[in-house]
């Protein structure tokens, strides 16, 4: 581009286009609290199609077992209204009995629900302003819908021998669980924003322990899960005596139903068991070591706790959480590039996996009736599980720094890709919003730094008149200038190869 021409544009106040450039229309700048229409639609989809498709889901199953059972549907409203609190965890009392042990089936597919909500709504690069809107728009319909079933549980309370356990645990299990949701959601599609919030930065180390430390759950559940199902085939034969209260075949399938959302309740338990902790049953435990008797309920899913008493060859079992862990520690020492933050990361590993047990154990215990507590001796599965992991990850590390040879971490390749779609792909060094249209200013630095250095030999001036004369005089003519105004078109001189024609 022509610096002439370019000097043209940046006085004439227009683009060479016709158009004229105009300052933007004055006035305060839109506070925190405004949404445009469509991140408002979107924070609202956030908040309502979670919570309306729980609520539909839980009108069709008590409809379908009241209708099945023959129960009269006046009642319809307070099920409703407790199954809503009982899918979020939050203790029933039915009579004199209290129901706390609820399955965490339910609980799981809400919070995977808002989570996902969550994840599609999140911008491409939010702000800490966005990010605030969209956990609360998570937190919105669930804690709405809440105060709605407390309200009608409350008011059926002189009806039906059903009350809740109060609304500050009701809210205080909505709250935690979709705020999960929400950090769950946003982490998976801003985990660098989400970081950037904290008041620190995060180490290294600490990341990968983080990622240690999932890869070392989720293996402890998958051995939890092989080994119930071991047990259920191995004591197979008291399947009869699960269903000797089942009088038709509508109680056959409660019954099968229940022991299916009741099923990560078992595994965890299991999980439990293999680390060496015992499981309660109010006044009864079953653990590697030992097996006290006590009253268990009579469920399909309680078929494979085992029965005493405790062989000798259980111990043996103990060796799966610390094969665990040093498989989490021969990856720790084998990816990890910071060599003296490498045992930080194993501990890292090592007590966030403890601790997701631990939330793991308390989600899956509560009152069970007359049975009593039913769940994991918790201070027996935190010591155990940090014993484990930390050993075995010590281990593992130290055998992979000696014996092993160093490896690049999946997660480095997936950050790359993610990091050269993020930034390269949808980041466009030219983007209309970049130089506004309507800011003259941007347009001048973007013309500046396309046109070519050019000297001008001048002299400068500081008497001068108000009044501007202009005059032109042909080179190496005598006569003085005259005073007569000139009209001069300026035509841009680089001009297209295939059109010769100079400008004048």
């Amino acid at each position: 581009m022509s610096s002439r021409n370019a000097l043209v544009r940046r006085t004439s106040g227009s683009r060479g286009t016709g158009e004229t450039v105009t300052a933007p229309p004055p006035g305060p700048e839109p506070g925190w609290w405004t949404l445009s229409p469509e991140r408002a639609r979107t924070l609202l989809l956030v908040a309502a199609r979670p919570t309306i498709t729980a609520l539909a889901a839980t009108v069709l199953l008590v409809l379908v077992v009241m209708l099945t059972t023959g129960t009269d549907l006046t009642s319809a409203p307070a099920a409703v209204a407790a199954t809503w609190l009982a899918a979020h965890q939050v203790p029933l009392t039915v009579g004199r009995t209290t129901l706390g042990l609820l399955p965490l089936v339910p609980t799981a597919v809400l919070v995977w629900l808002a989570a996902r909500e969550c994840a599609r709504a999140v911008p491409n690069r939010p702000t800490p302003v966005e990010l605030g809107w969209l956990t609360g728009a998570v937190l919105a319909g669930p804690l709405l819908m809440t105060a709605v079933c407390l309200a009608v549980t409350g008011d059926a309370a002189g009806v039906t021998p059903l009350e809740s356990s109060g609304p500050i645990a009701a809210f205080g299990w909505v709250l935690v669980l979709y705020l999960v949701a929400a950090a769950a959601g946003i982490g998976t599609r801003a985990w660098g924003s989400l970081c950037a919030l904290l008041p620190i930065e995060i180490p290294e180390w600490a990341v990968l322990g983080a990622r240690a430390a999932r890869r070392t759950v989720l293996r402890m559940l998958g051995c939890a899960a092989l080994a119930t199902a071991i047990s259920f085939f191995v004591h197979f034969s008291r399947l009869d005596g699960a269903y000797q209260q089942a009088h038709n075949f509508t109680d056959v399938l409660g019954m099968t139903l229940l022991s299916l959302l009741y099923l990560p309740n078992v595994v965890i338990g299991a999980a439990g068991i293999l680390s060496g902790a015992a499981v309660l049953f109010g006044a009864g435990s079953v653990g590697l070591f030992g097996v006290t008797g006590g009253h268990m309920p009579v469920l399909p899913a309680l078929i494979p706790v085992p029965e005493g008493p405790a062989a000798a060859w259980w111990a043996v079992l103990l060796l799966v959480p610390l094969a665990v862990g040093v498989l989490g520690g021969i990856e720790l020492g084998r990816t990890s590039d910071d060599r003296p933050g490498a045992p930080w990361a194993t501990l890292t590993c090592a007590a966030l996996s403890t601790l997701t047990f631990l939330v793991l154990a308390i989600l899956g215990s509560g009152q069970l009736g007359a049975v009593g507590w039913v769940g994991v001796d918790l201070l027996m599965l935190v010591v155990l599980m940090v014993t484990w992991f930390g050993f075995g990850g010590f281990v593992g590390m130290v055998f992979a720094r000696r014996f092993l040879a160093p490896t690049v971490p999946a997660e480095d390749y997936d950050e790359y890709d993610d990091y050269e779609d993020d930034d390269y792909d949808d980041d466009d060094y030219y983007e209309d919003d970049e130089y506004d249209d309507d800011d003259p200013e941007d347009y001048e630095d973007a013309v500046e730094y396309d046109d070519p250095a050019v000297e001008v030999d001048g002299e400068l001036v500081e008497d001068f008149d108000d009044d501007v004369e202009v005059s032109i005089a042909a080179p190496g003519s005598t006569d003085e200038p005259a005073d007569d105004i000139v009209d001069v078109e300026v035509v841009e001189s680089d001009l297209p190869d295939e059109d010769k024609t100079p400008g004048r």
